[in-house]
């Protein structure tokens, strides 16, 4: 049967209209997208603020301003953003995954009286996450961490985390062997934590994460040598990632290898130029070893001049990293405005205080 000449006129015509809306749509919030993934914040959420004004029920706008929020610290705000998102696109996984996320962070700093409720918002998120989509790994792991850290009374319990780590190992065994060593080091079996980053190694040597993970592990637990040796092996499988050089940089400075950290910093500018975590560890190593003075220096400068969203408390700390490099040179004066100017950013900046204390 024949389309009415009208129809056979409109029927094209409407597909190309939405074709083109559709595509618009999609440049419109790209662009935002854009802006998020390349960390310029405040842009991003002007963005998606006034792209919302005219696209209230648009669920993926929701849920990059709630992103962004996060990004920013601004935890209750991007609740409302991610609870947007939920609203006008009923069971999605991620949205309620990132609502688990914000009520968490929001927890970490709440007032007693409202922490529980906060916590099991938390956890009730995960669990919906994890049931609108069973093969979210992200959700699952993130759920692990709660049971693993919230006491009983809002739902945590080792029985519930290993249940997650089981899991995620029937999906994922990569992440499942993750999963187990982080069940055993947070219950301080160290043994077995090892055993399991191992294997995850050995199984997958070509991927980053259980490198990471093991190296983590050391790190925390202050065995600093021993993190140095899994960065060593990892720069091994992979030597161009910048944040590979500057793990082995920390590891070492840390250890008071000081020269050899030093070269590994800048092995990992030579791979990044601007990877400013490096830049800052380049500054707090000057500061702690009395080496490397004006490199120090001219880091730590170049870390405030460039365009990063830091908060107050980093920056306390870059001006204090700042004062101990002046106070090396023997330059007090300038070393008390340096720990002047972080007491301006952060007020309760302990190491700042002592040392203008130290300076009367």
């Amino acid at each position: 049967m024949k389309l009415p000449k009208t129809l056979r006129f409109l029927t094209p015509f409407l597909f190309l209209l939405f074709l083109t809306i559709s595509a618009q749509g999609q440049t419109g919030i790209q662009s935002g997208v854009d802006l998020f993934e390349d960390g310029q914040l405040e842009q991003a959420k002007s963005f998606f603020e006034n792209y919302l004004k005219s696209n209230k029920s648009d669920s993926e706008a929701n849920f990059y301003l709630g992103r962004i929020l996060f990004d920013m610290e601004e935890f209750g705000d991007a609740t409302k953003s991610f609870e947007q998102a939920a609203k006008y696109e009923k069971g999605n996984s991620k949205y309620h995954m990132w609502l688990g996320h914000s009520f968490g962070r929001r927890a970490q700093n709440a007032p007693k009286l409202k922490l529980p409720g906060l916590a099991r918002n938390s956890k009730k998120n995960y669990e919906k996450a994890i049931e609108y989509d069973p093969s979210n790994v992200e959700a699952r792991e993130s759920a692990m961490e709660y049971y693993l850290q919230a006491p009983k009374f809002v739902g945590g319990g080792r029985d519930k985390a290993e249940e997650q780590a089981k899991a995620i190992f029937e999906i994922e065994k990569e992440a499942g062997y993750i999963a187990w060593g982080r069940v055993y080091s947070y219950f301080d079996e160290d043994e077995k934590a090892v055993q399991n980053y191992n294997e995850a190694i050995e199984s997958y040597p070509e991927l980053m994460r259980p490198y990471y993970s093991l190296y983590s592990f050391h790190f925390n637990n202050q065995e600093y040598g021993k993190a140095a040796e899994i960065a060593k092996k990892q720069l091994a499988v992979n030597d161009t990632t910048a944040a590979i050089y500057n793990n082995l940089g920390n590891a070492l400075q840390r250890d008071s290898q000081y020269e050899e950290a030093y070269e590994a910093y800048q092995n990992a500018l030579e791979a990044d130029s601007e990877y400013y975590n490096t830049y800052y560890q380049i500054g707090r190593l000057a500061a702690i070893s009395g080496s490397y003075l004006d490199e120090g220096e001219e880091y730590l400068n170049r870390f405030l001049n460039a365009d990063l969203d830091l908060t107050d408390n980093f920056k306390a700390w870059t001006y204090y990293r700042l004062g101990t490099i002046y106070e090396k040179r023997n330059n007090p004066e300038i070393a008390k405005t340096h720990y002047q100017t972080a007491l301006s950013n952060d007020k309760d900046h302990k190491e700042s205080k002592e040392a203008l204390d130290r300076l009367k």
